[in-house]
C-alpha cells in the first residue's frame, strides 16, 4: 500500500464532478469570542496607544543611546599615544587622496606634572607617520613617511598620492617611543 492510497479523491470515479460542495462561513464575531483576551481588548477599543511624558521620555533615551553608541564606538581612525590624541582622515579630491593626521595633547596629560610639553616643543622631538594607501582590491598602492615637530597645540602630519581606486588609509604613528595604529576610509568630494 503506497502513501497516496489514503489520500481521499476529491472526484468520484467515473470522472463526474463531485456533488458536495464545501460552504465556508466566516464569522466575525465568533473568531473574536475564541480569540485571547489582548485581541479581544484590541477590537473592543480597550488597547489604547499610552501617551504623554513617559512615551517621549522613552523615545528620547533610545535615540540618546543610539547616538552615543554611535559616536563612542570602536574608532579605528582615533588613538592615544604619549599622552597624544591622533586622528587620521582621509578623503579624494581631484584625482589624488589627501590624508592627514591631526596630533594634540590631552588636556589629562597637560595636568599630568610628568608630561613635560615644553621640553619636547624646545628639544623639538618629532611624531614620525608612515601612511599605507589601500585600493579596492587590498593591494597597497603606496608607502609614504612623514613627520611633525610636537607643538603645544594641535598639528598635523599631511601626505598625498594619486588616487588608483584607493578607499582607505592605514597609518603607524611613532611618537615618544609609542606607536598607535590607525585606518581611515577614504570620504570621496566632489568638485
Amino acid at each position: 500500500m503506497a502513501f497516496y492510497d489514503n489520500i481521499p479523491e476529491t472526484r468520484s470515479p467515473g470522472g463526474e464532478e463531485n456533488s458536495e460542495n464545501l460552504v465556508f462561513r466566516y464569522n466575525r464575531e465568533e473568531r473574536i469570542k475564541r480569540a485571547p483576551k489582548i485581541v479581544q481588548d484590541y477590537y473592543a477599543g480597550k488597547l489604547a496607544p499610552t501617551k504623554g511624558l513617559f512615551k517621549v521620555l522613552t523615545v528620547a533615551l533610545c535615540f540618546a543611546v543610539v547616538v552615543i553608541v554611535k559616536t563612542f564606538s570602536n574608532r579605528p581612525s582615533l588613538a592615544v599615544a604619549a599622552g597624544f590624541e591622533l586622528e587620521l582622515s582621509a578623503f579624494s579630491y581631484d584625482e589624488s587622496v589627501y590624508a592627514q593626521i591631526k596630533i594634540h595633547p590631552l588636556k589629562k596629560s597637560l595636568q599630568d606634572k610628568n608630561f613635560d610639553l615644553e621640553k619636547y616643543v624646545k628639544d623639538q622631538k618629532k611624531a614620525l607617520a608612515t601612511f599605507c594607501f589601500v585600493d579596492v582590491d587590498g593591494q597597497e598602492i603606496a608607502k609614504i613617511q612623514g613627520s611633525g615637530e610636537i607643538q603645544k597645540n594641535a598639528f598635523f602630519i599631511r601626505t598625498n598620492s594619486p588616487d588608483y581606486d584607493i578607499i582607505k588609509v592605514v597609518a603607524q604613528v611613532d611618537i615618544l617611543g609609542e606607536s598607535a595604529s590607525l585606518v581611515s576610509n577614504v570620504s570621496r568630494r566632489s568638485q
